[in-house]
């Protein structure tokens, strides 16, 4: 499985104590057990518990060294070995289904491949320009999503890959 044999084996192992290289033998030693394994997480829907479990550790942000204020402090999460594979694994099929089956609207740039913020930015100058040679007023209304993500309804997200019919067959 590619989402094992990418794993950077030199990072810092996580709360369990396994480290990339570690999961890399047992992948090798056990490779019909392993992908097994993670062909049922994927059919049967299951993120198991201690794959869920992550090491927060606190990096103070650059120049906030002598704020004393909790906001000084950028989390790094450091997430078991077998959740992060079995996270690439869906983020990799359900993102192949949204391309193969286009279901992204053409103006995404976020968690878009080949596409970035300077991508995003230079075609709102152009649409702005655009709109000004022709003679129109335009008005940008800028939203700040910090932390949109961090109350998300997993169940409604999965009844939503159902509706548009995200296969269940395994990896």
């Amino acid at each position: 499985m590619k989402a094992i044999v990418d794993l950077k084996g030199k990072k810092a192992p996580r709360e369990d104590g396994i480290t990339g290289v570690i999961y890399q033998r047992v992948y090798k030693l056990f490779l019909t057990l392993t992908y097994n394994l993670y062909s049922e997480c994927v059919r049967k829907g299951c993120f198991p518990k201690g794959w869920k479990k992550a090491k927060i550790i606190p990096i103070t942000k650059p120049g906030k060294e002598n704020v004393k204020d909790a906001l000084k402090f950028r989390p790094i999460s450091l997430k078991n070995v077998g959740g992060k594979v079995l996270e690439k694994l869906l983020i990799n099929r359900i993102m192949h289904y949204i391309y193969s089956n286009k279901l992204l609207n053409t103006n995404q740039y976020g968690v878009t491949p080949k596409k970035s913020t300077t991508d995003a930015t230079l075609a709102v100058k152009e649409y702005i320009e655009g709109r000004f040679r022709q003679g129109h007023i335009t008005i940008l209304v800028s939203l700040d999503v910090k932390g949109a993500f961090d109350a998300v309804m997993v169940a409604e997200h999965i009844a939503h890959l159902k509706g548009i019919q995200l296969p269940e067959k395994p990896i």
